[in-house]
């Protein structure tokens, strides 16, 4: 096969000087094919080089590229291996020294490589830089070597004849060339093998970071329900310590089942010292959970198990919420709310439908806002204002604020970046709330943008798209405490129609302390209750009890076959009757929503307030519509 076999095919429409055809292309390169004649050949070598990414490719092309352009019988590729030339490739009428090593001091490549020279040779029995005991087994007469890059030469390439000759001018000069454009090949060779092993490492990286951020979202994923659970237990004790000092008592029947004492007179916890305490306890607990909600829903939209529900709602509902749920905390720190100017409540003049998932918007403005509110000062403003942009609105979120320096704007939606607090108050947040937002702005590709002037204040903008009014759908709404109660459509009768006692509720927990507590805290609002650890006793106290319960309360994981969705449904066909649900859980899977969804639950996710645990029983037992949360835990993604 000659040299020109050894290059890539020709490019379409490319003739060959001599009008001859070209041959068809057996190398592992996509250079175009060449053109003949001298010099058509050496530009198309130089092309060919070009495309080759490492030196077997370019001793391929060289070897025989070489061996047709100066006419030699026999071609040699020579590289330098430290203190030895190997002669790494050749293309000749008989065999020379492929695949073997002499000193440099001992052969004319040597020699070559290391005067930076060629060595043009007419007789090689009359020099004595040649080893003749090599020679005398071959073909050679005469030869030409040339250095394969002039200043740190670190191959070369030989050209033999098998009769005694002076090579011409323009042979040598034509070698020289391919020596010279080979040495740029195997430099591009080094440099394209240096960027493949960056961008390997860079990949190599970024797949182990991606592969810890994985294990750490599955990690807390996992976890996420223990971490749940000593919280949840901790802010039913609290409640019930909090209402005993706010009334100097407590239900008797509740502490006797706690503490497994029987009924007993409850001493006061009325003190200064007493509330001071509690008010601490409190505090330290809201501290707890707001970590434990925003480590959870950093883990929950990194893990990508969050999914869009666009829907078309009406886009003043969820601001008149939002601002309306954060006027007290506004009014507790001092800071004047409103949606505009002139307009401190009410509605906000008629939009046309947001065309997104009003879940993850809700999020994105209440964090913005509770932003805006930390960071505004005593006596300052926070204003939400709407404004037209093409097919969308732009919500503005303004403050009067301390501002953002320019050389921090870029860091702001960074993880745990929290600009004048350095000693890590946790008052002033945790610096995930705008991490949380830059990650469901890009789930909803929403752009959010943000201009500042350091010491007068910011504004957030977010651009909601928007569609045609058409019947609207109600917008999630704001419960109160901070926490979310998930609602979903319930069939059947209203629970005050049937044979069941609306004033006995069956509580079902498998962790014993928060079954306790559950119990204690569900009579001291009145109510009777009945306890069970599982599924199977559940099913036992129900075929035991004189009045059937009006609700179950439960969590969602039990000992036992069923699981808390299961249960109620099990417990409702025992009964023969509808028996509503609310299912506790710390679980955060879609799945398990969906799951109580599909049977008619109500859903809470650990930790919950005791306040939203009673509004849910209110709600359960007395039939009051409960806000829509499109399937989907708002509490579990609310920074």
């Amino acid at each position: 096969m000659g040299w020109k076999d050894a290059l890539p095919a020709k490019r379409p429409g490319q003739v060959p000087a001599d009008g001859g055809p070209s041959a068809p292309s057996d190398a592992a390169t996509s250079a175009p094919g060449p053109i003949f004649g001298p010099v058509g050949n050496l530009v198309d070598l130089v092309q060919a080089l070009s495309f080759c990414r490492d030196v077997a490719s370019v001793m391929a092309v060289v070897r025989m590229a070489a061996r047709a352009l100066s006419g030699a019988d026999g071609v040699t590729f020579v590289l330098r291996d430290g203190d030895l030339c190997h002669y790494a490739d050749e293309d000749s009428i008989a065999p020379l020294w492929k695949g073997k090593r002499f000193p440099m001091s001992t052969c004319i490549s040597g020699w070559v490589m290391l005067n930076r020279q060629p060595a043009i040779i007419p007789d090689i029995y009359q020099d004595p830089r040649i080893p003749h005991d090599a020679y005398r087994p071959t073909f050679v007469k005469s030869l030409v070597m040339v250095p394969v890059r002039a200043e740190e030469p670190v191959a070369a390439i030989g050209a033999y004849w098998a009769v005694e000759r002076e090579p011409r001018a323009e042979e040598v000069a034509l070698l020289q060339a391919v020596a010279h454009s080979t040495a740029v090949a195997l430099t591009n060779v080094g440099l394209y093998e240096s960027l493949r092993a960056a961008v390997a490492e860079s990949q190599a990286r970024a797949d182990e970071a991606e592969r810890a951020n994985r294990a750490k979202s599955v990690f807390l994923a996992a976890i996420s329900h223990d971490l749940r659970q000593p919280l949840q237990t901790m802010r039913l004790y609290h409640n019930m310590l909090n209402d005993r000092a706010a009334t100097g008592r407590v239900a008797s029947a509740g502490i006797g089942a706690v503490t497994n004492a029987g009924a007993h007179p409850a001493t006061a916890l009325g003190t200064a010292l007493d509330r001071k305490l509690i008010a601490g306890l409190g505090e330290a607990l809201s501290a707890g959970e707001e970590l434990l909600r925003a480590l959870l829903d950093v883990s929950v939209l990194d893990a990508g198990t969050v999914a869009v529900n666009r829907q078309r709602f009406g886009l003043e509902a969820v601001v008149a919420g939002l601002v309306s749920g954060l006027r007290g905390e506004a009014e507790k720190a001092g800071v004047d709310i409103r949606l505009r100017p002139g307009a401190k409540s009410g509605p906000l003049p008629a939009l046309e439908e947001a065309d997104t998932d009003p879940v993850l918007l809700k999020c994105i403005l209440r964090n913005l806002l509770t932003n805006a509110i930390r960071y505004t000062g005593r006596g300052g403003r926070v204003l939400v204002a709407t404004r037209r942009r093409g097919d969308a609105m732009l919500v503005q979120v303004w403050d009067t604020g301390i501002g953002i320096p320019a050389d921090r704007m870029s860091t702001i939606f960074e993880d745990f970046v929290q600009l004048n607090n350095p000693e890590r108050d946790r008052t002033k947040g945790l610096g995930l709330g705008l991490g949380i937002v830059r990650r469901m702005a890009t789930l909803l590709d929403s752009a959010i943008t943000v201009r500042s002037v350091p010491g007068r204040g910011s504004v957030f903008s977010v651009l909601v798209p928007c569609a045609p009014v058409a019947a609207r759908v109600a917008a999630p709404a704001e419960s109160g405490g901070g926490d979310k109660l998930l609602a979903f459509p319930r069939d059947g009768q209203h629970p005050a129609q049937r044979e069941s006692d609306p004033r006995t509720i069956l509580a079902v927990e498998d962790d014993a302390l928060q079954r306790m507590a559950l119990g204690a805290i569900i009579e001291s609002w009145g109510y009777r209750v009945i306890t069970a650890s599982g599924s199977d006793e559940a099913l036992a106290a129900i075929r035991d009890a004189v009045r059937l319960p009006g609700l179950v309360i439960s969590d969602f994981r039990l000992p036992g076959p069923l699981n808390g969705v299961q249960l109620v449904a099990r417990l409702g066909n025992e009964m023969r009757r509808h028996l509503p649900g609310i299912i506790v859980t710390g679980d955060t899977d879609p799945a398990r929503i969906q799951e109580a969804s599909a049977t008619g639950c109500l859903l809470i996710h650990k930790p919950y307030l005791p306040e939203t645990l009673r509004a849910a029983i209110d709600d359960a037992l007395h039939g009051l519509e409960a806000p829509a949360a499109a399937g989907r835990a708002d509490d579990a993604l609310d920074g």
